[in-house]
C-alpha cells in the first residue's frame, strides 16, 4: 500500500515532464496571432457542439473581445496560450481546450506541489529540506490562496473537483516559467513549525534526468494483492500504439496470474479519461459473451466535423450547416481471456471524467460490479469526438468537441457505497504514505 509515489503523481510527471518539446520562444507577429485566434473562434462557432449555448452568450463575446485586444503585440506560443485560456475556462468543457505549449527548457520546481481543498501541499520532493506533506503557505511572499486563484484561469473546468485541482497543480509547478524566476522562496508548515526555503528551479530536461536517476518513475497502472483481494489501479485510459499494447499485456498477466482472487478493486480515482478502446479492453475481462453498448450521439453538422459525422454514418450536408444531428453509436465489448469471475468493486472520486465516467457507468448499468467512493460530479454523458486542429502560426493544437455522447439515461453516477475523502486522507494518498479510503473499501468487502 505504501508507495514512494502514487499513480496520480506519476501521471502528473508524464503530462508535464514527458510532453513533446516544441518551439515556443519565437515571437509571432500580431497579424499571424490574429489569424490563428480568429480560426479558433470560427471553430467554436461552427464546429463546437456547445451543449449549454455558451458561445452565443454576451459574456462569451466580451471575453473574445478582451482577448482580441491583447493580441496587438508580438507573442510567443506560451504567451498566446495564457492570453486565450480564459475563453476555454469560461466554456467549462474539459474536452474543449488549447494545447499547452511545453518545452524541455521550461523551468519547474524540483518538488511537486498539489492543490488539495484550496490549499497547496508538497506531495513529492527532491529537496531534503522541504519534506512531503508540508503545507505551502506562500510562494515568494504571495499567499497560497492568491497563487491558486491566479492559475485557475488556465484550467478548462470551473467545478471544484479533483480534475480542477490537477489542472491547477500542473501549472503551479511551472511557476518558475510563468513568473520567469530562476529561484523562489517557499514558506511552508511542517509538524507545527513554519519554515522558509529558497529553491532553485530546474529545466524539465534536468528534472526528467533526476527522476530517472532516482528510479522513482512508474507506469500509470499497477496491481497488488491483499490476500484474496486484488487491487488494480488505473490512473488513465489514455494509451495508444505501443503503450496500448503494453497495457493489454499487463492486464492479461494480472488476470492470468491471479485467477484465485475473489474480489477485485479497480481504483480509478484521478482518472480523467482517455480512449474508449482502453475501456473496452478492461471490461472485456469481466464479460463472458459479447456485450453491445449503445450510445446516443448528437453531432453538429459542420464541414469541420466530417470525420465525426462519418463515424456515425452521416455525410456532411452544407445545406443544413450547423444543424444538430441525432444518431446511434453502438460499440462492442468482446470477452478477453481470462475472464474474471469474482466480485468487482470500482473506487471513484469526485473528479473522474470522460472515458472514466463511461467505464463506471457501464460497470453499474450492466451489473458488472459495485461503485464505491465519492460521487462523481461529471456526468457519464459528455462532449466527445470533434476537431483536432493545428494552428500553423502558433504551432500548437486546439481541441473542439463536435459531438455529445449519451452513455446513460441518468446525468449522474450514484455510488453504491459513498465514501468521502477528508483532506488528511487525500494527502496521505497523494504522498503515498497510506491509503485510508482503500483500507475502508477492503473492510467493506470483508464484511460483505
Amino acid at each position: 500500500m505504501r508507495k514512494t509515489m502514487k499513480l496520480l503523481t506519476i501521471l502528473f510527471f508524464t503530462s508535464v515532464i514527458f510532453a513533446s518539446s516544441i518551439i515556443f520562444a519565437v515571437k509571432i507577429s500580431p497579424d499571424r496571432l490574429q489569424r490563428d485566434f480568429e480560426f479558433i473562434i470560427t471553430l467554436l462557432k461552427e464546429a463546437y457542439i456547445d451543449p449549454y449555448g455558451l458561445v452565443e452568450s454576451q459574456e462569451f463575446s466580451k471575453i473574445v473581445d478582451s482577448v482580441r485586444k491583447k493580441l496587438d503585440q508580438p507573442m510567443d506560443s506560451f504567451e498566446f496560450f495564457k492570453a486565450v485560456s480564459p475563453i476555454f475556462h469560461y466554456l467549462n468543457d474539459y474536452h474543449c481546450s488549447i494545447e499547452f505549449p511545453i518545452s524541455n527548457d521550461f523551468q519547474v520546481f524540483p518538488i511537486i506541489l498539489y492543490v488539495v481543498d484550496n490549499n497547496i501541499y508538497v506531495v513529492f520532493s527532491l529537496v531534503d529540506d522541504i519534506p512531503i506533506k508540508s503545507k505551502v503557505l506562500a510562494i515568494d511572499e504571495i499567499p497560497s490562496g492568491q497563487v491558486i486563484e491566479e492559475f485557475e484561469q488556465y484550467t478548462n473546468t470551473r467545478e471544484n473537483t479533483s480534475l480542477k485541482e490537477y489542472e491547477i497543480s500542473r501549472y503551479i509547478n511551472l511557476i518558475p516559467t510563468f513568473w520567469n524566476k530562476k529561484s523562489v522562496e517557499i514558506e511552508f508548515e511542517h509538524n507545527g513549525f513554519i519554515k522558509r526555503e529558497r529553491i532553485n528551479a530546474v529545466t524539465i530536461r534536468e528534472y526528467r534526468e533526476k527522476i530517472q536517476e532516482s528510479n522513482k518513475l512508474k507506469l500509470p497502472y499497477e496491481f497488488e494483492r491483499k490476500g484474496s483481494i486484488g487491487i488494480l489501479r488505473i490512473g488513465s485510459f489514455n494509451f495508444k500504439g505501443t503503450l496500448f499494447t503494453d497495457f493489454k499485456e499487463f492486464l492479461n498477466k494480472v488476470f492470468e496470474e491471479n485467477k484465485d482472487i475473489t474480489n477485485l478493486i479497480i481504483d480509478v480515482r484521478r482518472n480523467f479519461g482517455g480512449d474508449p478502446q482502453c475501456v473496452s479492453e478492461v471490461l472485456g475481462h469481466f464479460v463472458n459473451r459479447k456485450l453491445s453498448v449503445v450510445s446516443k450521439v448528437k453531432v453538429k453538422n459542420s464541414k469541420y466535423n466530417e470525420k465525426v459525422l462519418a463515424g456515425v454514418g452521416v455525410r456532411y450536408d452544407k445545406n443544413t450547416d450547423g444543424k444538430i444531428i441525432d444518431a446511434i453509436y453502438p460499440w462492442f465489448i468482446t470477452p478477453r481471456e481470462p475472464v474474471f469471475k469474482g466480485k468487482v468493486w470500482v473506487l471513484v472520486d469526485n473528479g473522474i471524467a470522460s472515458a472514466a465516467t463511461t467505464f463506471v457507468s457501464i460497470v453499474q448499468k450492466y451489473g458488472i460490479g459495485k461503485i464505491i467512493g465519492e460521487k462523481p460530479i461529471y456526468s457519464p454523458n459528455h462532449t466527445g469526438s470533434g476537431v483536432e486542429q493545428y494552428l500553423p502560426n502558433i504551432k500548437t493544437y486546439v481541441y473542439i468537441p463536435g459531438s455529445y455522447i449519451f452513455n446513460s439515461e441518468s446525468d449522474e453516477i450514484i455510488p453504491d457505497y459513498e465514501l468521502i475523502m477528508t483532506t488528511e486522507e487525500k494527502i496521505e494518498w497523494l504522498t503515498g504514505s497510506s491509503d485510508p479510503v482503500l483500507e475502508k473499501v477492503i473492510e467493506i468487502i470483508e464484511n460483505n
